[in-house]
């Protein structure tokens, strides 16, 4: 606990994280030395610390709550992307059932990658490019 207490120094007041210090150290030299806590003189000391001390624990649970939901928020993008480049890529492999779709991953926005061959029928110079290659992002009837 102290270790967190030394982290979030830096971004508090001077005297609020002096205090929290001051009763987290309280606390754990009276869990490792109990026979040296003398009541009446840590006790005070305590009882003065202890709004300083839930100040940076307030602090510290809404830094958490913050990280996250920030963290909940980049999973809940992400599954979005990907349900929506499912649906693409359904949506395309219904209006191209000849071609071959790959749905582009990690992408910004939810694209498809549609690969058609060159039919037998086309240009040297078409069959030589290997065929059509379409990235897109919506697809239309046309």
């Amino acid at each position: 606990m102290a270790g967190q207490c030394l982290s979030a120094l830096s971004s508090m007041s001077p005297e609020v994280g002096f205090y929290a210090f001051c009763y987290e150290l309280i606390i754990e030299a009276d869990k490792r030395w109990p026979r040296l806590f003398l009541p009446f003189f840590f006790g005070s000391i305590l009882a003065y610390c202890r709004p300083y001390w839930q100040q940076w624990q307030i602090k510290q649970t809404l830094e958490q709550v913050d990280e996250q939901a920030e963290a909940i928020v980049e999973q809940w993008e992400r599954q979005e992307r990907e349900e929506k480049t499912e649906a693409l890529a359904e949506k395309a492999e219904e209006l191209f059932p000849q071609s071959t779709i790959f749905p582009v991953e990690d992408a910004p926005i939810p694209s498809v990658m549609i690969i058609t061959e060159a039919p037998p029928e086309a240009s040297d110079d078409v069959k030589a490019l290997g065929g059509e290659l379409r990235i897109t992002y919506k697809l239309d009837e046309s």
